[in-house]
């Protein structure tokens, strides 16, 4: 987890990405690490919990493309408006079993310190990130909610629909022209 938290920051905190040209960049380069540490497929999975079962592996796979996308802008979009030269801590590691681990950090920001936990499990070989708990609140559990309000009334489609349109609209909201 630590490595790719630093090269995140690193990155966040690089002067040539003040240049508005080179913003989309920084997103990019982001975004590459953060495919990296997170497990989206099984992200997706525990975000849908029973719903999963009315998804076909083809609607399965279009969920976790467009979800993994919408995760990933919606944090890199949060990282880069809010981020004022915050450090991380690595506070503990608690093994939960040989596969599964938390880790448990701390963010020191201006506005004092928040707790972030990452919920981790060993996944062919390599620890990735299956839950993000800040402040208590779990990344997963927040989506499983709101899935499945949507998907107690809607058809699995709609639900892809529904995140299309607003990847979309996010995109448009944060694309930077280049000359």
């Amino acid at each position: 987890l630590k490595p790719p938290i630093n090269n995140i920051l690193m990155i966040l905190k690089d002067p040539q990405y003040k240049d508005a040209c080179k913003q989309n960049l920084q997103r990019d380069k982001i975004f590459e690490i953060v495919r990296g540490l997170f497990d989206f497929p099984t992200i997706t999975k525990l975000a849908l919990g029973k719903y999963r079962k009315s998804f076909t592996p083809e609607q399965l796979k279009d969920l976790t493309n467009v979800f993994t996308d919408l995760l990933g802008k919606t944090y890199i979009n949060k990282m880069l408006s809010e981020f004022k030269d915050e450090e991380v801590l690595y506070i503990a590691e608690d093994m939960l079993t040989e596969k599964k681990a938390i880790v448990k950090t701390r963010v020191l920001r201006e506005q004092g310190e928040m707790a972030v936990n990452y919920r981790m499990h060993l996944h062919g070989g390599v620890w990735s990130v299956y839950d993000v708990r800040a402040e208590g609140v779990s990344l997963v559990k927040n989506y499983r909610t709101q899935f499945s309000q949507i998907l107690f009334k809607e058809k699995p489609e709609i639900l892809i629909q529904k995140l299309q349109k607003k990847l979309k609209e996010q995109e448009a909201e944060t694309y930077v022209p280049q000359p």
